[in-house]
Order: C-alpha cells, then structure tokens, then sequence
C-alpha cells in the first residue's frame, strides 16, 4: 500500500478540498492512501473523514508567517514518511518551494497540479515558473488553460506536456429531489414563489461576490421575487455584508458560511450565478448542472464547464440589468436530469480515484 502526500492550505469544503475528497473517497485504501499537509484548521475541515478513511492530517506554518518554518516543516513530514509522491496543489508557481522541500525530503514523484488560469500577483507566478518546472517531475492541471497557466505553453504539446485531470464529482448525490428542495428551502426560509439564485464559493475577490450583490438589487428594482443564497466565508463577509444593508437587501440574502451538505443546498436553488474574473475548472459549476440548474456565468470562464446546454455566457462589462434579465429568463430550466452528460462528459468520480491508483502502480 502506498501513501501519497497531499499539500494545501487546508482541507474544508472549497473547490481544491472537494476535489482532492472526491479522488480520496474513490481510491482502493488496500493499495493507496492519502496524507495531507495544511495550514490550518476550520470547524468543517474534513479531518475526521480523512482520518476515518486511514488518513493522517499533518499542519506546518503558512509561509507569511514563518516561511523557514513552513519549509522544514514540509522536508520533515515527506522524509519520516518516506513519500515517494507529494502532490502539491496550487493557484500560483510559488509553490515550487514546497516541492523543493518535498525534493530534499526525499520524494522522487513531485507533482504540481494546477487548479486556476491567474492570481493577483502575476510577475510574482512568473518569476517562479521556470523553478516549478525544473523542480516538479509531473504536471497536471483541471483544463488545458489551468496548465497553460501555470506551466506555460511550451508545456501544452510534446513530451514534458501536462496532463488535464477531470474534476470528477459524485454524480448522483447531485440527481434533483423535490423533497429535498422543499426542506432546504423551509430551513432558509425560502417562499415557494421566490426565485432563489445560488452560488458556492469562498467570499473572496476573484469570485466577485459585489457583482452578485448588485445584480440582486437590479432584479429587486425590477419588481420581480427573488433572493441570494451564497454558501461559503471568508475575509470579504463584513465588506458584503455591508453592501447588502446598503442595498436593503437583508431579507433577500442568505450567507450560509462553509457547508458540507452541498447536494442538499443546490436542490434549493433555481439559477446558480458564477462571475467570476478567473477560473481554472470551476467544480461547483460541475455540481450546479449536475443538480439540473441552469448557470448563468463569465465569459471568461473555460468552455470545457460548459457541459449542458444550459449554461449561459455573459461580458462582465454588460449591465447588472443585462444579467438579471439573464437570470430571470434562465429560471424555468430547473430540475433537468443531466447525470448522463456529465457522465460522457468524463465527470464520474470513478474515473479520478483510478488515476491516483493506477500512478501508485507506476
């Protein structure tokens, strides 16, 4: 049995923890496990499941805070372990310290994996780069941007290419259920005749929580039953919370905080809303459109998400106006059953657990 070392900054409900669960659950425990390194801890972290399923949860420092600290701390867990994989999965090049760490911890197998196509510090991304590329031994990525992104293009063909992972998801926890939808929706005290437009994500810049807020007010101003469920935290809540007092819009907004009953909460929703400025392979619109809701999104977001005919493309430079009468018009498509397409689609979790199994076997 081998075990393989995961490194992120911690393991709680958000695109990179589910994603890395969803491999973890699927994987055969007789012949892998996983083990992660973070940086911190939250109330809805998966620990215990990760430990339930044989799995070890170590912490270091995260680098603002003790950079030294953070280093050794990565070289110590890979050398005791003896890892021969160390996954690292990152928004940024940066990280090639960590794998640089896991190098000289003794890891042969040094993985980036790519789960976004920007950051806030570009020049930053780029002058690691090169370092990442001569420290990690694979490259894999969530789409083909995501590893243009973080690799840049002369890896995209030839022998060092990446290699796009599917973010795979548990298509039938998804499947819609009305009674499922009237409970949820009962539980936030959602009336039956109000539209509820849905988003999950943590509340920080590059999701583009203000516009969701703002595109609200412009339903409202237009007279029309509708209301905000945002599921997720962060450090841009108090700053949103105030624009929705601003707004007047407390008795339309839900902000429901880190959740692990994601399945549950898309049955309540009628539209999910995505604007965001950059994605790499947003799994949470993999989830709303296996839920059967209609998706209204950024036209800067890959292609490759749009799985179902039922996801529209909007410039972030047109009107709030412009995306709520989007929203508006898209609401009547909830409900549809899109398990089989975002099975040929290649979304089926089943198929993610069997890559980490059959790279164990390599």
């Amino acid at each position: 049995m081998i075990r393989m070392l995961h490194i992120t900054a911690s393991m709680s409900p958000s695109g990179i923890g589910n994603f890395i669960m969803n491999a973890y659950r699927h994987v055969d425990h007789s012949k892998v496990q996983f083990d992660f390194v973070v940086c911190e801890h939250r109330e809805v972290s998966f620990d215990e499941e990760i430990r339930e399923l044989g799995g070890r949860v170590f912490y270091v420092p995260r680098k603002s805070v003790s950079p030294i600290g953070n280093f050794n701390g990565i070289r110590k867990i890979v050398r005791d372990g003896h890892y021969r994989f160390v996954f690292r999965h990152t928004d940024v090049a940066t990280v090639a310290l960590d794998l640089l760490a896991a190098m000289l911890g003794g890891a042969d197998e040094r993985v980036a994996h790519s789960h976004s196509t920007s950051a806030k510090k570009i020049w930053l991304h780029k002058l690691f780069r090169p370092f990442l590329n001569a420290v990690c031994t694979r490259r894999f990525a969530c789409s083909v941007q995501a590893g243009i992104w973080m690799y840049g293009e002369k890896y995209a063909r030839g022998k060092k290419q990446f290699r796009v992972i599917t973010n795979g998801i548990e298509i039938e926890a998804f499947r819609y259920d009305g009674r499922m939808r009237r409970k949820v929706r009962e539980e936030f005290g959602f009336a039956e005749e109000t539209v509820v437009i849905g988003h999950v994500g943590n509340y920080m810049p590059v999701k583009n929580h203000a516009w969701m807020i703002t595109v609200l007010a412009a339903l409202t101003g237009q007279g029309r039953n509708a209301a905000l469920m945002l599921v997720g935290d962060g450090a841009l809540r108090a700053q949103m919370e105030e624009q929705i007092r601003t707004l007047g819009l407390e008795e339309r907004v839900r902000l429901t905080g880190v959740r692990n009953d994601i399945p549950a909460l898309l049955q309540a929703m009628d539209v999910f809303l995505f604007p965001s400025f950059y994605e790499g392979m947003p799994i949470a619109l993999v989830e709303a459109q296996a839920a059967g809701l209609p998706c209204v999104i950024s036209d800067v977001i890959t292609d490759d998400v749009c799985i179902t005919e039922q996801v529209k493309k909007i410039s972030l430079s047109e009107s709030a106006d412009v995306w709520a009468d989007a929203l508006w018009g898209a609401k009547q498509g909830a409900g549809a059953d899109n398990a089989e397409k975002i099975a040929e689609a290649g979304f089926d979790v089943r198929a993610l657990g069997e890559i980490y199994l059959r790279l164990g076997e390599s």
